[in-house]
């Protein structure tokens, strides 16, 4: 959870219900905002951030996420609650998660969920500042309290347990430990917490459990570098017989082909037996270059997939991401990845194959060197190029004026005349031979050769007379495009 503290004053259940019974005309004016996503979760009304306690039970996907309700107006963060079968049709649900108790009065901070045979553990952070004098907030006056509550049904939830508090965590570090994952490895529980300590260094802490009830503390999880003043939103995962820790590093130089924000996201390689102390971390890789994706959390679905959702928005970014908060909401989430290991090692991430359910219209045609390619589209479509050998160059013009090029090993995206703000971002690539482009009404996610690469942003243009177009483009091979419809 990224410590944006909008919180002033705690709402519990009565009081979220008696808003909205008040603001029913809001509810319908943010549904009528032209630029509503049309297959990604957002929220009715409000703020919506970090995805939270994701989970399948009984063939139901649980997507909590964070929300306040009624921003701008200050209050408390809550969890908001959206169920799926399929990614591709959703419920809203009433919020499940309020600041009702004494250990999470200023926010029911991010968290994770764990299914151990017919019960939901929802492991997450309360948040507690205090306002009684003049505080800094990193040594002094704020309290981050690890709570449990449980479920049977995802709907209805136990009474809140608290687990641990700041003077259960080590002694070097300062006020913010926080978003904790909860997983199983050799027959034992382990949660991992990210962390900042007094010397500003980031970090993962790791704990371990006998019950999923009483923890304590393992070891730290940290490059011998310092690597972000604090790392938000860690995931552990093993895939395919690799290990993972994703995380969300915070302060970042900013770095030309590399970093074009100071709060980052992505996943260090990890080789770790969980028996001893010792453990090798490999180097950062980032998990998407785009303007728009932290805070992702990852789980594995009852058919072993293992699926990560994102925030469509970054912390204390530099452009405007909160155009539709003139219709009285702001912020996404991605479309749901399933994640998985290529030849190189790399943490690939591709769209769920179940939203290829969403095409209709489709065409397929060759290309080659010199050839020109161009057609309307509308605002929802999924654009495919299959290289026949790695592309040497091309432009592609994406909507009415985002350009995707490639020259010189580097894949450049560029919205300066449609981003808000947003202007150029770009990777070094030896080659190029996938590209798959997921356009939502104002929504852009780019994967490119199967996943390896990505990014993910917001898009603000007209929606008229929109269009996409292949030029410059030195190689062959086949083009996919389909218009998306829910």
């Amino acid at each position: 959870m990224a410590d944006m503290t909008l919180t002033k004053k705690p709402m519990d259940k009565d009081a979220y219900l008696e808003q909205v019974h008040k603001k029913k005309e809001a509810f319908l004016y943010a549904a009528s905002d032209p630029l509503r996503l049309c297959y990604h979760i957002q929220p009715p009304i409000g703020w919506l951030n970090d995805p939270n306690g994701l989970c399948q039970k009984d063939g139901v996907y649980h997507i909590y996420h964070q929300y306040v309700p009624f921003y701008p107006k200050l209050c408390s963060v809550l969890w908001g609650h959206v169920t799926t079968r399929d990614f591709i049709h959703y419920q809203v649900q009433e919020p499940v998660n309020f600041p009702d108790t004494r250990w999470d009065a200023n926010g029911t901070y991010s968290g994770s969920a764990f299914v151990k045979e017919n019960t939901i553990y929802i492991y997450y952070t309360g948040n507690v500042r205090h306002t009684d004098k003049e505080y800094d907030y990193i040594t002094d006056g704020r309290e981050q309290n690890t709570i449990l509550m449980t479920s049977e049904d995802g709907f209805h939830f136990s009474k809140k347990r608290l687990l641990m508090q700041n003077t259960d965590y080590p002694s070097d570090l300062s006020l913010h430990v926080r978003d904790p994952q909860v997983f199983c490895e050799n027959g034992k529980y382990y949660m991992v917490q990210g962390a900042r300590d007094l010397e500003a260094r980031g970090s993962a802490l790791l704990f371990e459990s006998e019950n999923l009830i009483d923890w304590s503390y393992r070891l730290r999880l940290e490059p011998e570098e310092t690597f972000g003043y604090m790392w938000e939103c860690p995931n552990y995962l093993s895939v395919d017989g690799r290990q993972f820790l994703i995380v969300c590093p915070q302060k970042m130089k900013q770095e030309k082909n590399r970093y074009i924000k100071e709060n980052l996201c992505g996943y260090f390689p990890l080789q770790y037996d969980f028996l001893g102390e010792d453990y090798q971390i490999g180097a950062f890789a980032t998990l998407d270059r785009g303007f728009d994706f932290y805070a992702p959390q990852v789980f594995k679905d009852e058919a072993g997939r293992w699926i990560l959702l994102g925030w469509m928005s970054t912390p204390d970014a530099s452009y405007d991401c909160e155009v539709t908060m003139e219709h009285g909401w702001v912020h996404a989430m991605t479309v749901p990845r399933e994640l998985y290991v290529n030849q190189k090692g790399r943490l690939c991430q591709r769209p769920l194959k179940e939203l290829q359910t969403m095409r209709t219209e489709g065409l397929t045609e060759k290309f080659q060197t010199g050839s020109d390619f161009h057609k309307m589209v509308s605002a929802c479509f999924e654009w495919k190029l299959t290289m026949d050998t790695p592309a040497e160059a091309f432009e592609l013009l994406i909507r009415e004026s985002a350009v995707l090029s490639y020259k010189d090993s580097v894949l450049c995206l560029d919205l300066t005349r449609c981003g808000a703000g947003r202007k150029t971002t770009e990777v070094l690539l030896p080659e190029v031979y996938e590209l798959q482009i997921l356009s939502d009404t104002s929504s852009l996610e780019i994967f490119v050769n199967g996943g390896e690469e990505t990014f993910t942003t917001r898009i603000y243009d007209s929606m008229k007379g929109l269009q996409v177009a292949v030029k410059k483009m030195q190689g062959s091979g086949k083009l996919e495009l389909y218009h998306l419809t829910v």
